[in-house]
Protein backbone atom coordinates (compact mmCIF):
# COMPACT_ATOMS: atom_id res chain seq x y z
CA UNK A 1 0.00 0.00 0.00
CA UNK A 2 1.31 3.38 -0.68
CA UNK A 3 -0.11 7.10 0.86
CA UNK A 4 0.36 10.10 -1.93
CA UNK A 5 -0.35 13.32 -0.19
CA UNK A 6 -1.74 15.86 -2.81
CA UNK A 7 -2.31 19.47 -0.58
CA UNK A 8 -2.17 20.13 3.15
CA UNK A 9 -4.06 22.85 4.83
CA UNK A 10 -3.20 24.46 8.64
CA UNK A 11 -7.13 25.21 8.38
CA UNK A 12 -8.76 21.84 6.90
CA UNK A 13 -6.27 18.80 6.50
CA UNK A 14 -5.04 17.32 4.14
CA UNK A 15 -6.11 15.29 0.64
CA UNK A 16 -4.69 12.74 -1.11
CA UNK A 17 -4.88 8.77 -1.72
CA UNK A 18 -4.37 5.09 -0.76
CA UNK A 19 -2.95 3.11 -3.48
CA UNK A 20 -4.31 -0.72 -3.43
CA UNK A 21 -0.90 -2.79 -4.21
CA UNK A 22 -2.48 -5.56 -6.43
CA UNK A 23 -4.68 -3.30 -8.43
CA UNK A 24 -2.99 -0.27 -8.10
CA UNK A 25 -6.70 1.40 -7.29
CA UNK A 26 -6.67 4.35 -5.50
CA UNK A 27 -9.15 5.80 -2.98
CA UNK A 28 -9.56 9.07 -1.82
CA UNK A 29 -8.29 10.44 1.72
CA UNK A 30 -10.19 11.74 3.99
CA UNK A 31 -11.93 8.08 3.49
CA UNK A 32 -14.96 6.77 5.42
CA UNK A 33 -14.34 2.51 5.70
CA UNK A 34 -17.38 0.59 5.78
CA UNK A 35 -17.51 -0.73 9.05
CA UNK A 36 -18.65 -4.56 8.73
CA UNK A 37 -20.24 -7.49 10.64
CA UNK A 38 -19.05 -10.77 10.38
CA UNK A 39 -17.93 -9.62 6.69
CA UNK A 40 -21.11 -7.76 5.51
CA UNK A 41 -21.99 -4.38 5.58
CA UNK A 42 -24.91 -4.33 8.72
CA UNK A 43 -28.42 -4.54 7.37
CA UNK A 44 -27.06 -4.10 3.50
CA UNK A 45 -26.59 -7.20 1.19
CA UNK A 46 -23.63 -6.33 -1.22
CA UNK A 47 -26.67 -5.89 -3.58
CA UNK A 48 -28.22 -3.16 -1.74
CA UNK A 49 -24.82 -1.77 -1.43
CA UNK A 50 -24.67 -1.30 -5.05
CA UNK A 51 -27.56 1.10 -4.67
CA UNK A 52 -25.97 2.96 -2.38
CA UNK A 53 -22.80 4.00 -4.58
CA UNK A 54 -20.70 2.33 -7.41
CA UNK A 55 -17.53 3.26 -5.83
CA UNK A 56 -15.40 0.72 -4.93
CA UNK A 57 -15.69 0.17 -0.95
CA UNK A 58 -13.08 -0.21 2.01
CA UNK A 59 -14.23 -2.04 4.28
CA UNK A 60 -13.11 -2.58 7.63
CA UNK A 61 -12.99 -6.19 9.32
CA UNK A 62 -13.07 -6.64 12.81
CA UNK A 63 -12.02 -9.47 14.38
CA UNK A 64 -14.35 -10.15 17.16
CA UNK A 65 -17.05 -10.15 14.22
CA UNK A 66 -14.73 -12.76 12.06
CA UNK A 67 -12.62 -14.98 14.23
CA UNK A 68 -15.53 -18.17 14.18
CA UNK A 69 -14.55 -18.11 10.05
CA UNK A 70 -10.54 -18.41 10.52
CA UNK A 71 -10.54 -22.27 10.39
CA UNK A 72 -12.74 -22.11 6.94
CA UNK A 73 -10.60 -19.42 5.54
CA UNK A 74 -7.63 -22.00 5.26
CA UNK A 75 -9.41 -24.16 3.07
CA UNK A 76 -9.91 -21.22 1.07
CA UNK A 77 -7.50 -19.84 -1.80
CA UNK A 78 -8.13 -16.18 -1.87
CA UNK A 79 -8.21 -12.78 0.12
CA UNK A 80 -11.24 -12.17 2.84
CA UNK A 81 -12.53 -9.53 0.66
CA UNK A 82 -13.33 -12.07 -2.01
CA UNK A 83 -14.46 -14.64 0.56
CA UNK A 84 -17.35 -12.15 1.39
CA UNK A 85 -18.27 -11.23 -2.03
CA UNK A 86 -15.89 -7.64 -1.87
CA UNK A 87 -12.91 -9.66 -4.31
CA UNK A 88 -11.74 -5.61 -5.33
CA UNK A 89 -12.35 -3.79 -1.90
CA UNK A 90 -9.57 -2.43 0.34
CA UNK A 91 -9.53 -4.13 3.19
CA UNK A 92 -8.96 -2.82 7.05
CA UNK A 93 -8.14 -5.31 9.91
CA UNK A 94 -9.39 -4.35 13.00
CA UNK A 95 -9.46 -6.07 16.13
CA UNK A 96 -12.69 -4.32 18.20
CA UNK A 97 -15.95 -4.08 17.05
CA UNK A 98 -16.07 -0.23 16.80
CA UNK A 99 -20.19 -0.60 16.52
CA UNK A 100 -20.36 -2.50 20.28
CA UNK A 101 -19.58 -1.31 23.88
CA UNK A 102 -16.33 -3.53 24.97
CA UNK A 103 -16.48 -4.59 28.30
CA UNK A 104 -13.48 -2.98 30.54
CA UNK A 105 -10.80 -5.39 31.97
CA UNK A 106 -9.96 -9.06 31.94
CA UNK A 107 -6.40 -7.96 30.34
CA UNK A 108 -4.11 -10.56 30.99
CA UNK A 109 -0.56 -10.65 31.02
CA UNK A 110 0.41 -12.04 27.36
CA UNK A 111 -3.66 -12.00 26.03
CA UNK A 112 -5.80 -9.19 24.76
CA UNK A 113 -9.44 -10.33 25.72
CA UNK A 114 -12.02 -10.85 22.44
CA UNK A 115 -15.58 -10.40 22.69
CA UNK A 116 -17.11 -12.61 20.25
CA UNK A 117 -20.22 -14.19 19.32
CA UNK A 118 -18.71 -17.52 20.92
CA UNK A 119 -17.99 -15.68 24.29
CA UNK A 120 -14.71 -14.26 25.46
CA UNK A 121 -11.61 -15.22 23.86
CA UNK A 122 -8.09 -14.89 24.61
CA UNK A 123 -5.81 -13.62 21.63
CA UNK A 124 -1.90 -14.05 21.69
CA UNK A 125 0.41 -12.46 19.42
CA UNK A 126 1.24 -15.44 17.44
CA UNK A 127 -2.69 -15.76 17.37
CA UNK A 128 -3.46 -12.70 16.41
CA UNK A 129 -0.52 -13.10 13.57
CA UNK A 130 -1.50 -16.02 12.64
CA UNK A 131 -5.07 -15.02 11.73
CA UNK A 132 -3.80 -11.77 9.69
CA UNK A 133 -1.50 -14.42 7.42
CA UNK A 134 -5.13 -16.25 6.79
CA UNK A 135 -7.04 -13.21 6.37
CA UNK A 136 -4.55 -11.21 4.22
CA UNK A 137 -5.96 -7.76 4.50
CA UNK A 138 -4.54 -4.96 2.47
CA UNK A 139 -4.46 -3.31 5.63
CA UNK A 140 -4.25 -4.00 9.61
CA UNK A 141 -3.39 -3.03 12.63
CA UNK A 142 -0.96 -4.18 15.21
CA UNK A 143 -2.40 -6.00 18.41
CA UNK A 144 -2.10 -3.67 21.16
CA UNK A 145 -4.05 -2.63 24.84
CA UNK A 146 -6.47 0.02 24.19
CA UNK A 147 -8.56 -0.66 27.35
CA UNK A 148 -8.59 3.05 28.53
CA UNK A 149 -11.13 6.00 28.64
CA UNK A 150 -11.14 9.15 30.01
CA UNK A 151 -12.15 7.84 33.64
CA UNK A 152 -8.87 4.93 33.67
CA UNK A 153 -6.08 5.50 36.44
CA UNK A 154 -2.58 6.38 35.88
CA UNK A 155 -1.79 3.34 36.26
CA UNK A 156 -3.69 1.50 33.54
CA UNK A 157 -2.52 4.07 30.94
CA UNK A 158 0.88 3.13 31.54
CA UNK A 159 0.45 -0.34 31.84
CA UNK A 160 -1.72 -0.82 28.28
CA UNK A 161 1.01 1.45 26.92
CA UNK A 162 4.23 -0.94 28.18
CA UNK A 163 1.90 -3.88 27.13
CA UNK A 164 1.12 -2.50 23.43
CA UNK A 165 4.96 -2.20 23.27
CA UNK A 166 5.52 -5.78 24.38
CA UNK A 167 2.88 -7.07 22.10
CA UNK A 168 4.02 -4.42 18.88
CA UNK A 169 7.75 -6.03 19.40
CA UNK A 170 6.59 -9.09 18.67
CA UNK A 171 4.44 -7.88 16.09
CA UNK A 172 7.21 -6.22 14.16
CA UNK A 173 9.38 -9.43 13.71
CA UNK A 174 6.28 -12.00 12.72
CA UNK A 175 5.70 -8.95 10.04
CA UNK A 176 9.40 -8.50 8.87
CA UNK A 177 10.01 -11.89 8.89
CA UNK A 178 6.68 -13.11 7.00
CA UNK A 179 6.24 -14.25 3.22
CA UNK A 180 2.68 -13.61 3.33
CA UNK A 181 2.45 -10.21 5.21
CA UNK A 182 5.15 -8.36 2.56
CA UNK A 183 2.10 -7.30 0.68
CA UNK A 184 -0.07 -5.75 4.00
CA UNK A 185 0.45 -2.87 5.22
CA UNK A 186 0.77 -2.47 8.83
CA UNK A 187 -0.62 0.20 10.93
CA UNK A 188 1.05 1.18 14.29
CA UNK A 189 -1.23 1.64 17.26
CA UNK A 190 -0.82 5.27 19.28
CA UNK A 191 -2.32 4.28 22.68
CA UNK A 192 -2.28 6.07 26.00
CA UNK A 193 -5.69 7.27 27.20
CA UNK A 194 -5.81 10.82 27.34
CA UNK A 195 -1.96 11.05 28.67
CA UNK A 196 -0.17 13.68 26.48
CA UNK A 197 2.84 11.71 28.19
CA UNK A 198 1.69 8.16 27.83
CA UNK A 199 0.74 9.26 23.94
CA UNK A 200 4.31 10.64 23.66
CA UNK A 201 6.14 7.18 24.91
CA UNK A 202 4.05 5.32 22.81
CA UNK A 203 4.88 7.35 19.81
CA UNK A 204 8.18 6.67 20.87
CA UNK A 205 8.30 3.25 20.54
CA UNK A 206 6.23 3.30 17.29
CA UNK A 207 9.06 5.12 15.80
CA UNK A 208 11.96 3.68 16.93
CA UNK A 209 10.77 0.44 16.66
CA UNK A 210 8.31 0.72 13.84
CA UNK A 211 10.07 3.47 11.78
CA UNK A 212 10.73 1.44 8.37
CA UNK A 213 7.84 -1.12 8.75
CA UNK A 214 4.65 0.68 10.01
CA UNK A 215 2.81 1.87 7.20
CA UNK A 216 0.63 4.11 9.23
CA UNK A 217 -0.91 4.66 12.70
CA UNK A 218 -3.99 4.04 14.23
CA UNK A 219 -4.85 5.72 17.51
CA UNK A 220 -7.28 4.20 19.83
CA UNK A 221 -7.86 4.19 23.87
CA UNK A 222 -9.86 7.33 23.83
CA UNK A 223 -13.34 5.46 24.29
CA UNK A 224 -14.77 1.72 24.97
CA UNK A 225 -16.44 1.98 21.29
CA UNK A 226 -20.33 1.58 20.69
CA UNK A 227 -21.80 4.85 22.07
CA UNK A 228 -19.32 5.82 24.23
CA UNK A 229 -17.17 7.31 21.31
CA UNK A 230 -20.07 9.89 21.28
CA UNK A 231 -19.94 10.89 24.03
CA UNK A 232 -16.16 11.48 24.29
CA UNK A 233 -15.00 15.17 25.73
CA UNK A 234 -13.90 16.72 22.00
CA UNK A 235 -11.81 19.24 23.55
CA UNK A 236 -9.50 16.89 25.98
CA UNK A 237 -9.98 14.57 22.50
CA UNK A 238 -8.44 17.74 19.92
CA UNK A 239 -5.93 18.68 22.73
CA UNK A 240 -4.36 15.18 23.39
CA UNK A 241 -4.76 14.56 18.94
CA UNK A 242 -3.39 18.00 18.60
CA UNK A 243 -0.26 16.98 20.33
CA UNK A 244 0.21 13.40 18.90
CA UNK A 245 -0.15 14.47 15.31
CA UNK A 246 2.44 16.94 15.86
CA UNK A 247 5.21 14.33 16.85
CA UNK A 248 4.08 12.05 14.14
CA UNK A 249 5.39 12.94 10.47
CA UNK A 250 2.78 13.79 7.79
CA UNK A 251 3.95 11.16 5.56
CA UNK A 252 1.68 8.46 6.76
CA UNK A 253 -1.73 8.15 6.68
CA UNK A 254 -3.33 7.99 10.45
CA UNK A 255 -7.11 6.32 11.15
CA UNK A 256 -9.29 6.84 13.90
CA UNK A 257 -11.92 4.04 14.33
CA UNK A 258 -15.33 4.63 16.22
CA UNK A 259 -18.79 6.31 16.32
CA UNK A 260 -17.29 9.68 16.16
CA UNK A 261 -19.95 12.75 15.59
CA UNK A 262 -19.96 14.16 12.27
CA UNK A 263 -18.63 17.91 13.57
CA UNK A 264 -16.00 15.98 15.93
CA UNK A 265 -15.02 14.25 12.55
CA UNK A 266 -14.42 17.30 10.73
CA UNK A 267 -12.31 18.75 14.25
CA UNK A 268 -10.35 15.31 13.35
CA UNK A 269 -10.16 15.88 9.57
CA UNK A 270 -8.65 19.33 10.16
CA UNK A 271 -5.92 18.18 12.33
CA UNK A 272 -4.85 15.70 10.03
CA UNK A 273 -6.52 12.55 10.19
CA UNK A 274 -7.37 10.57 7.34
CA UNK A 275 -8.95 7.16 7.69
CA UNK A 276 -12.91 7.11 9.68
CA UNK A 277 -15.53 4.36 9.63
CA UNK A 278 -19.00 4.03 9.39
CA UNK A 279 -19.92 2.95 13.13
CA UNK A 280 -21.80 6.26 13.69
CA UNK A 281 -24.30 5.66 10.97
CA UNK A 282 -24.96 1.63 12.46
CA UNK A 283 -25.38 3.30 15.48
CA UNK A 284 -27.54 5.92 14.08
CA UNK A 285 -29.59 2.98 12.21
CA UNK A 286 -29.88 0.64 14.97
CA UNK A 287 -31.49 3.17 17.01
CA UNK A 288 -34.24 4.49 14.84
CA UNK A 289 -32.04 7.86 13.85
CA UNK A 290 -32.29 9.39 10.62
CA UNK A 291 -28.95 11.38 9.77
CA UNK A 292 -30.46 14.42 8.01
CA UNK A 293 -27.76 17.13 8.21
CA UNK A 294 -26.56 18.98 5.00
CA UNK A 295 -23.67 17.15 3.32
CA UNK A 296 -23.64 20.16 -0.13
CA UNK A 297 -21.76 22.88 0.01
CA UNK A 298 -23.18 24.31 -2.88
CA UNK A 299 -27.41 24.26 -0.61
CA UNK A 300 -28.14 26.04 2.46
CA UNK A 301 -29.64 25.25 5.42
CA UNK A 302 -33.40 26.84 6.30
CA UNK A 303 -33.56 27.67 10.06
CA UNK A 304 -35.84 24.34 10.23
CA UNK A 305 -33.56 21.99 9.52
CA UNK A 306 -32.48 19.41 11.85
CA UNK A 307 -29.10 17.45 12.45
CA UNK A 308 -30.86 14.17 13.35
CA UNK A 309 -34.35 13.09 13.20
CA UNK A 310 -36.42 10.95 15.28
CA UNK A 311 -38.01 8.35 13.43
CA UNK A 312 -39.87 7.14 17.01
CA UNK A 313 -41.81 9.88 17.48
CA UNK A 314 -45.11 10.47 17.08
CA UNK A 315 -45.49 13.84 15.24
CA UNK A 316 -44.15 11.39 12.22
CA UNK A 317 -47.13 9.17 11.46
CA UNK A 318 -48.57 11.64 9.12
CA UNK A 319 -45.57 13.34 7.61
CA UNK A 320 -45.28 11.93 3.75
CA UNK A 321 -42.01 14.02 3.23
CA UNK A 322 -38.83 12.05 2.27
CA UNK A 323 -36.29 11.97 4.85
CA UNK A 324 -34.06 14.55 2.87
CA UNK A 325 -35.36 16.99 0.21
CA UNK A 326 -33.77 16.43 -3.24
CA UNK A 327 -31.65 13.86 -1.87
CA UNK A 328 -31.13 10.76 -4.43
CA UNK A 329 -30.86 7.85 -2.44
CA UNK A 330 -33.56 5.18 -2.51
CA UNK A 331 -34.60 5.49 0.70
CA UNK A 332 -35.61 9.15 0.01
CA UNK A 333 -36.82 8.84 -3.86
CA UNK A 334 -39.41 5.96 -2.63
CA UNK A 335 -40.32 5.95 1.54
CA UNK A 336 -41.33 8.93 3.55
CA UNK A 337 -40.76 9.89 7.53
CA UNK A 338 -44.77 8.06 7.87
CA UNK A 339 -43.97 5.10 6.41
CA UNK A 340 -40.20 4.37 8.55
CA UNK A 341 -42.58 5.50 11.16
CA UNK A 342 -44.41 2.88 10.73
CA UNK A 343 -41.83 0.38 10.53
CA UNK A 344 -40.50 2.05 13.97
CA UNK A 345 -43.53 0.54 15.90
CA UNK A 346 -44.04 -2.29 14.23
CA UNK A 347 -40.34 -3.39 14.62
CA UNK A 348 -40.07 -4.65 11.07
CA UNK A 349 -36.04 -5.49 10.07
CA UNK A 350 -36.78 -3.00 6.76
CA UNK A 351 -36.36 -0.03 9.34
CA UNK A 352 -32.61 -0.31 9.68
CA UNK A 353 -32.17 -1.19 6.20
CA UNK A 354 -33.54 1.93 4.81
CA UNK A 355 -32.47 4.41 7.01
CA UNK A 356 -28.55 2.68 6.96
CA UNK A 357 -28.75 3.38 3.27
Amino acid sequence: MKFVIEKISKSSGRLGYLVQTETEKRFRTPLLVQTTKGGSIPYLSREVFDYVTEEVPALQFTLSTIDHMVESLKLFNGTFGAYVGYPECLSFLIIRDSCELIPSGHNDKDIIPLFTRRGKEHITVKRYMDTVETLKPDIYQGLCDADTNLESSKKRIIKCVDRTAQFMDACYERHQNSKVLKKCALFAPIVGGYSTHARCESIKHAKAKGEKLANGYIFEGFHNYGLSACQVDSEQLIKVMTHCLNELSDDKPKMMPGAYTPPVMLELISLGVDIFDTSYAYCAASNFKALTFNFNLKTVENATSQPFLEISNESLKEDFTPLIRDCSCLTCRKHTRAYLNHLYKTKELLGPILLMM
